[in-house]
């Protein structure tokens, strides 16, 4: 009687230890392949960029030989696109935080963040030969999670910035940058401007804010 007692409890035992690796390995297959999934995700949607990275730079030729008279729908184009990429980012932005940074997806950013880099150098020759005076705002950050007081303050400025852009709608152009992914267009466009802080906010290329700023501070120099 005490042996079929001691075997059932074994039986029960052996049994519970098999369901609970076969949960463990479905449960491990199924995060690994969420995971995989959007990690695929974010690299195909950097990789989209590449042709608009293209069109961005045929449109820098074009902006450098047009007439005046193109000037409104060259800008009103380049507001747009300007939009398009800063909305896009804030989907991508969320992919980000939920998975580990790759090398592959450390290459798709860098391509992300040339083709920001190139949007704000179109929009500085727009300003310059149509002698318009609308907004820009660059917002330079740091692309290391290993900081975590440094993340969590951007996060914070990044929230403050998109309530500015939210208030100032079309006659603003919002740029985050990432200024530490040792690429030379970004140090040159930092070293001109005298940046030397991560985080900083470049207000039309003439007013530098070290860190945190709220709202209102920021619009003062609009």
């Amino acid at each position: 009687m005490v042996y079929q007692i001691t075997g059932h409890k074994n039986s029960v035992f052996i049994e519970s230890l098999v369901l609970t690796l076969i949960v463990f390995v479905v449960g491990f297959s199924l995060g690994y392949y969420v995971e995989n999934y959007r990690v695929d995700k974010i690299i195909k949607d950097y990789k989209e960029y590449e042709v608009e990275a293209l069109d961005l730079k045929l449109q820098n030729y074009y902006y450098q030989i047009m007439s005046r008279e193109a000037c409104s729908s060259a800008i009103e184009q380049n507001f747009i696109f300007a939009d398009k990429l800063y909305n896009n980012g804030l989907i991508l932005e969320k992919y980000e935080e939920a998975n580990q940074i790759s090398d592959q997806l450390t290459l798709e950013k860098k391509r992300y963040v040339l083709l920001k880099t190139e949007l704000w150098l179109n929009t500085l020759l727009l300003k310059e030969k149509c002698q318009v005076n609308f907004t820009t705002i660059v917002y330079f950050y740091s692309a290391d999670p290993g900081n975590s007081a440094r993340v969590a303050e951007q996060k914070v400025i990044s929230n403050v910035l998109r309530t500015v852009k939210e208030r100032n709608g079309k006659n603003l152009i919002l740029l985050p940058i990432a200024g530490d992914m040792q690429l030379d267009a970004v140090n040159l466009q930092m070293n001109a401007y005298n940046v030397t802080h991560l985080p900083s906010v470049l207000i039309n290329e003439d007013t530098i804010l070290e860190g945190f700023s709220n709202v209102e501070e920021i619009e003062t120099y609009l």
